[in-house]
């Protein structure tokens, strides 16, 4: 081996030793309180544990192992407090936003995130104006 070669080999090993997957926060947004507020902490049980199942699992692969961080959210029972939460979240630094679970709720919601151009999985809603209004 050279010792341009070496001394590059031996050099990288810092990068390698030290390089860390990243850390890729996701919002989950829930109503865990007010009159939905059952449903509510179900789905985000649901969330959570799918989450804590891909971190032990690797992690994101295709981002290199990246963990899951689940920045949570209490929409309230209300699309007011919902809206409130995709702000937080928005300034949280959040990549995505998982959940809403009413269709009131979403709707105010998704609308808010498009606003930052923020993918939002809606996990449950009936009303066909969620999917229907071209938001991208």
């Amino acid at each position: 081996m050279s010792q341009t070669a070496a001394a590059a080999s031996v050099m990288s090993f810092p990068l390698i030793a030290g390089a860390q997957a990243k850390t890729v926060k996701v919002g989950v947004l829930h109503p865990v309180t007010g009159a939905l507020a059952y449903s509510g902490q179900q789905c985000r049980l649901g969330a959570l544990m799918a989450i804590e199942d891909i971190n032990k699992a690797g992690g994101i692969k295709s981002l290199g192992g990246a963990k899951i961080e689940a920045v949570l959210g209490d929409a309230q029972s209300s699309p007011q407090a919902g809206t409130a939460e995709i702000e937080k979240m928005n300034e949280a630094g959040v990549s995505a936003v998982v959940g809403a679970f009413a269709s009131a709720i979403c709707l105010a919601t998704t609308q808010a995130a498009a606003k930052y151009n923020l993918p939002h999985v809606v996990d449950v809603g009936v009303a066909d104006q969620i999917v229907e209004r071209g938001l991208k």
